[in-house]
């Protein structure tokens, strides 16, 4: 015979009962939550710092020297390439691009030299417009960069006239000017003060339609000599630096979500062995084995839920508060997943809690020797 429990009585009676234990698990979990919230949102926004710019674009194809090891600050393509790379079938546009470094004021800036219509500029800009004649230019700024005057911006005191800024699209965590090659050629001539030849960096690519980017990165490496090709998500991971904070903060939070199991899984373990006989008396008058999970279960989507709800609720606050200083916000699909992530790993910590109860038949309840 079976005995007929009320699985959610029992929880919230618990809840009531035990109110500040299960406050201070929930605190312990939200302010895990805080922290990993936070620590997303850093990576976020450094990583962005550093690949910004390559994110912003229509780029679907890098091509690098094949010696750079996929550093556009490190390659040098010949002149030919461009026209070599065009010439592939399935390329629709192929475009020179160069990446160097200017003083603007007394900040480094990092300069992208481009053609008008090429695909390395950004595809959205937050204000202005986009740059149609020589000497035009687009600002790229984010939270962790601050922008440089744009009144009589100069490089090398050759004078560029900002039309449009792109709220992200930076590079190498510096801020980012793209602008037209043949102003920063001549601003390269006057810092050299000798006429000098401006290098291309890589070839930006976009593919014509129905063209898969990575077949095409791999037809382009076997047919133009001295180049590797990639496509545009692989070039945004193998730039330096990206991969090292990407695999860094992945540690952090890999141990985050371990803490979190851990300290839900040893709440309920020592509440459930505290309140065991409880459970084995449940059990031995015919309590299912669903009336002893429930009541667990429900608990921890209680305190975990209401854990991650204040958690990220403080997150946002505090990034909020605080964009000035750390340039980052919170991206609501990486709230959604880590919040489910968390609950999960509540869910299944809780399980594990009782698992020695589960094991327990009826009869060894009655005979006492459930509780060995």
């Amino acid at each position: 015979m079976s005995y007929r429990v009320d699985a959610m009585f029992l929880a919230f009676a618990e809840l009531r009962r035990s109110l500040g234990r299960f406050t201070l698990l929930g605190g312990a979990v939200g302010l895990l939550v805080l922290l990993l919230l936070f620590f997303q949102a850093v990576a976020g926004a450094l990583t962005g710092g550093l690949t910004g710019a390559y994110e912003a674009g229509d780029t679907d194809v890098w091509v690098y020297d094949d010696a750079a090891r996929r550093n556009p600050q490190a390659s040098v393509v010949d002149d030919g390439v461009a026209d070599a790379v065009a010439g592939v079938d399935g390329v629709a546009v192929a475009s020179p691009v160069t990446f160097t470094v200017f003083d603007v004021g007394d900040e480094p800036t990092a300069v992208i030299a481009v053609e008008p219509d090429s695909p390395a500029l950004p595809a959205e800009l937050s204000s202005g417009s986009a740059i149609a004649d020589s000497g035009d230019a687009i600002l790229a700024v984010s939270g962790f960069v601050a922008a440089p005057p744009t009144d009589g911006l100069e490089l090398a005191g050759v004078p560029v006239d900002v039309v449009g800024e792109a709220e992200g699209a930076t590079f190498n965590v510096l801020p980012t000017l793209f602008t037209t090659r043949d102003v920063v050629a001549e601003a390269t001539e006057a810092r050299a003060g000798a006429p000098v030849p401006l290098p291309t960096s890589a070839i930006a690519v976009t593919v014509a339609d129905g063209v898969d980017p990575v077949t095409l990165a791999a037809d382009i490496t076997g047919a133009v000599d001295g180049v590797e090709a990639v496509d545009a998500a692989t070039a945004v991971t193998s730039l330096p630096g990206a991969g090292t904070i990407t695999r860094s903060f992945s540690i952090l939070y890999v141990l985050l979500y371990l803490v979190v199991a851990i300290v839900t899984a040893v709440f309920f373990q020592i509440l459930t062995v505290q309140k065991r006989d409880a459970l084995v008396l449940l059990r031995a008058v015919g309590a299912r084995r669903r009336d002893v999970v429930v009541p667990v279960l429900v608990q921890v989507v209680m305190v975990v839920g209401v854990a991650v709800l204040v958690g990220a609720g403080i997150a946002t606050g505090l990034l909020t508060a605080l964009q000035d200083v750390f340039g980052a916000g919170l991206d609501p699909t990486t709230v959604v997943t880590s919040s489910v992530a968390i609950l999960v790993l509540g869910l299944l910590a809780g399980l594990l809690s009782v698992r020695r109860i589960l094991r327990i038949e009826p009869v060894e309840a009655v005979r006492g020797g459930g509780l060995a």
